[in-house]
């Protein structure tokens, strides 16, 4: 049913709206409004509220300054809505105004529109009635989401499907189930992208009280460079790439593993899908890029996105929530187990291990008796069959301070599980170095110490890859530029930092960090180390009740560190 509505710019103008990051005051917002209820204006309306920005100059040459500002508030509009799947802006640099369509890898402007003259006055006046006639779909807002006026909470239709579905029609077996969102855990907060957002959500209307995870985002399935030399129709083009078996794809990977994995003994230690499928709009259609905009242009085309969501579980908590180093040995252990599973299973390569994707899950018996901890793998986003040639597969992947050398280099020869130990390798130095959660915050050594490990988080990706080189190439230089920054207390980080360190740069095949591993080698000389971890003391230690973490001032303590400052530690 149409729900008519309007666009009207709110009274207050030139203001600080409440959920921005960057303290900007807005010119002039515009809010949509229903007809169905008397219209009444918030005061300070908020970013959530907001349907569109206009940012206004007094002269036509301050346009960029506008497009700029503009570009920062929508990203706050993306952050502050869960619904967002696009979004509209204005600027209007004195009597120039021109519209602004943000989407996923591009802004698009209208040519100007000059409200001095007649003709720009009726583009203008034609362009806020053809807003106030469009369905909410149109206007970029999701309709698979809605507030549930009652409850106050978010609720989302999720749709499963199996792997024929071709991102354009409904599947004929897929199953819509709605859920109630109990949690939001992760915004769209960045301009352009996957614009991934997560939840935590109950099952509506069930009676069970367990927990799942809802994972939105848009998918860019893989380049279309291979493609450029067919003589396919450019759509085909991109509908073959979507559907294509080697097309990294974390619902089709998901489902993979579940079926390869079924009866293992690895429960909490990789996510299992619930559902997954494309988000079906009230059409019918599959939400995608080009469904909604219809460019013209091949080029155009080629920027294509898939709107897909993914309900999964267990729930697993960050990384930064270990109490000790002993248990983050044992989750990211874990998960390395389920890392060589998967990739000797099911044929899959990761790509992409980092202190976000290593989550930690605690079991209870009862109200205080606690399990050992362990370590779920979790976003199989990059994750890729080591079986299948592709163009995609030797691309840079993953979180820039964990990258492996090989793969900040770009080389075009494929990736193995080397550069995900590589990784893990690097994940460990940073936890050691800056706390492995906030307790240890305050205890982060000297930036003389630490500004070797600095490097790998900032510059171009080449230079991050010679500087690690240098930091790697000898036992010696990586104690002196990387062991140097670990704080004291972490005895046993250090000591399993050296074994994966020698495992990989020290084995008979490789001499430091300059000439290629023997995977063969490499991998019997880490796994047989994790091996001894697992069966040692630790293990055994944290089964008993109740495991106290220690204060500050070495004392035992029953009360969890705090959250760290820069990310969330809830439930993901």
């Amino acid at each position: 049913m149409l729900n008519p509505h309007v666009i009207l710019p709110y009274e207050k103008a030139d203001y600080k709206p409440d959920g921005g990051d960057d303290g900007r005051k807005v010119d002039v917002a515009l809010g949509l409004f229903s007809l169905l209820n008397e219209i009444k204006q918030q005061k300070y309306p908020k970013y959530k509220d907001m349907f569109a920005i206009i940012e206004a100059k007094r002269d036509e040459s301050d346009s960029r300054s506008a497009y700029a500002q503009l570009i920062d508030y929508t990203r706050n509009i993306y952050a502050n809505q869960d619904r967002r799947r696009y979004a509209w802006g204005m600027t209007l640099c004195g009597t120039q105004v021109r519209c602004c369509l943000f989407y996923h890898d591009d802004i698009r402007a209208s040519s100007a529109m000059d409200l001095s003259t007649p003709s720009g006055l009726k583009r203008f006046v034609m362009l806020l009635v053809h807003w106030s006639f469009c369905g909410s779909e149109r206007l970029g807002y999701d309709p698979t989401m809605a507030w549930n006026k009652k409850t106050g909470k978010l609720e989302i239709t999720c749709t499963s499907q199996g792997d024929k579905n071709n991102g354009r029609s409904r599947s004929t077996n897929s199953e819509a189930v709605t859920y109630e969102v109990t949690k939001s855990i992760m915004s769209a907060s960045a301009l352009f992208g996957r614009h991934t957002r997560c939840y935590l959500a109950r099952r509506k209307g069930s009676r069970r009280k367990e927990e799942v995870v809802i994972k939105d985002s848009w998918s860019l399935p893989r380049d279309l460079s291979a493609n450029r030399a067919s003589n396919l129709d450019p759509l085909d083009e991109v509908e073959q790439s979507y559907i294509a078996a080697d097309a990294p794809d974390e619902a089709r990977n998901l489902r993979l593993i579940s079926e390869k994995l079924a009866g293992m003994e690895l429960d909490f230690l990789y996510p299992k899908a619930e559902s997954s499928g494309d988000v079906i709009l009230s059409s019918g259609i599959a939400d995608n890029t080009h469904a909604i905009f219809s460019f013209d242009k091949d080029e155009d085309r080629k920027l294509f996105r898939v709107h897909r969501r993914i309900v999964m579980s267990p729930v697993g908590h960050y990384l930064s929530t270990v109490h000790n180093e002993e248990e983050l040995v044992l989750a990211v252990a874990d998960a390395m187990k389920c890392h060589n599973t998967i990739l000797t299973k099911c044929r899959l390569l990761h790509r992409d291990i980092s202190v976000n994707n290593i989550l930690v899950v605690r079991e209870f018996e009862g109200r205080s008796v606690r399990r050992p901890v362990k370590g779920l793998l979790i976003d199989y986003d990059h994750a890729i069959s080591i079986d299948k040639e592709s163009s995609g597969y030797a691309t840079r992947s993953g979180t820039l301070p964990f990258m492996s050398i090989h793969n900040l280099m770009g080389h075009v020869s494929k990736r193995t599980a080397l550069d995900d130990w590589e990784s893990l390798l690097y994940l460990i130095c940073w936890q050691a170095t800056f706390g492995i959660n906030n307790g240890d915050r305050e205890n982060v050594k000297s930036a003389k110490k630490v500004a070797e490990i600095l490097k790998w988080r900032d510059g171009d990706m080449v230079d991050i890859a010679d500087e690690k080189r240098k930091q790697m190439h000898s036992l010696d230089t990586f104690e002196s530029t990387i062991l140097v920054g670990f704080q004291d207390q972490y005895v046993l980080l250090k000591l399993f930092a050296v074994n994966i360190y020698k495992a990989l740069f020290q084995h008979k095949g490789c001499k430091g960090a300059l000439l290629q591993f023997k995977n063969a080698v490499v991998s019997q000389d880490i796994h047989k180390y994790l091996k001894a971890i697992n069966q040692s003391s630790i293990r055994k230690s944290q089964s008993k009740l109740n495991p106290p973490a220690k204060s500050k001032g070495g004392q035992a303590s029953s009360k969890q560190p705090e959250p760290e400052p820069d990310s969330d530690p809830d439930p993901l």
